[in-house]
């Protein structure tokens, strides 16, 4: 087994063991299962950014966890039923509505895409009026994406990952996709898409949580969780784990193992 394997198998296994010693019951939580290379299954087991990080900062507050990767949709919808909490998701007016957050993890800047032979101009979310954009299901991109896609200033097209997402790109099925910079990253080098380039303004620099149903009243817990976020940036951990995995997935020959194709239907 590879050694992103074996590091993530002994941080569970310590959480685990953790849980079994205390007796106190674990904490379920969620992660998207198509999002590398911050959070994906590979091997079975969470793999990436957001898994990784988790798992350290619940093991610093001794609170044992369940760590499972689900499709993105059905995350969501365990969030809304109160089943499990949910990791590396962004906020917006709706979801403050319904869910208590953490402080942010991390801030996930959002570039938009295009092929070298259309090539866009990106300054403002106008320069994307009129254009098929290609976004992931069930995703949030701020506000104002969410309003002017809800008004129809554009086409968005959703699918279940960043790869399929690029390759229509590539085919000239979309005008745009939009994606985090590092992942975006990944998914050209391993797929060795030379006519793509990006724009050098951002569409948004969103920041990610971790999140709980207000019914599932976690605030202590997510307080202490965002304590632990606080030592992991003040001490150089999470700084660490964040190039660490980032390093693993834009090697071109892992990032192609880990964007294998998938014969799963969408949820």
């Amino acid at each position: 087994m590879k050694a992103v394997g074996r590091s993530l198998i002994a941080m569970l296994a310590a959480v685990a063991w953790f849980a079994s010693a205390s007796g106190a019951d674990p904490i379920r939580i969620n992660v998207d299962a198509d999002n590398a290379p911050f959070m994906s299954a590979r091997e079975g087991l969470p793999s990436g950014v957001y898994p990784a990080v988790l798992v350290a900062a619940f093991a610093r507050i001794k609170q044992p966890l369940v760590l499972e990767t689900k499709p993105w949709k059905r995350a969501l919808l365990e969030l809304d039923q109160g089943k499990a909490g949910i990791g590396g998701i962004y906020r917006n007016d709706e979801r403050n509505a319904k869910y208590d957050f953490s402080e942010p993890i991390l801030s996930e800047n959002i570039v938009v895409y295009f092929s070298q032979a259309k090539p866009i101009d990106f300054k403002t979310l106008a320069d994307l009026n009129g254009k098929r954009v290609g976004v992931i299901r069930g995703w949030s991109y701020g506000n104002l994406f969410d309003a002017a896609r809800k008004d129809g200033k554009f086409t968005a097209e959703d699918v279940v990952n960043d790869r399929a997402n690029f390759l229509k790109l590539a085919h000239g099925r979309l005008d745009a996709v939009l994606a985090v910079d590092e992942a975006g990253k990944a998914v050209i080098s391993a797929e060795k898409l030379t006519n793509i380039d990006q724009s050098k303004a951002f569409l948004a620099s969103n920041q990610a949580h971790l999140a709980f149903n207000k019914s599932a009243r976690q605030t202590d817990l997510l307080a202490q969780f965002s304590q632990a976020i606080a030592q992991m940036k003040k001490d150089g951990t999470l700084d660490r784990i964040v190039k660490e995995e980032l390093a693993k997935a834009l090697r071109p020959r892992l990032a192609q193992q880990q964007l294998a194709p998938t014969t799963n239907a969408a949820p």
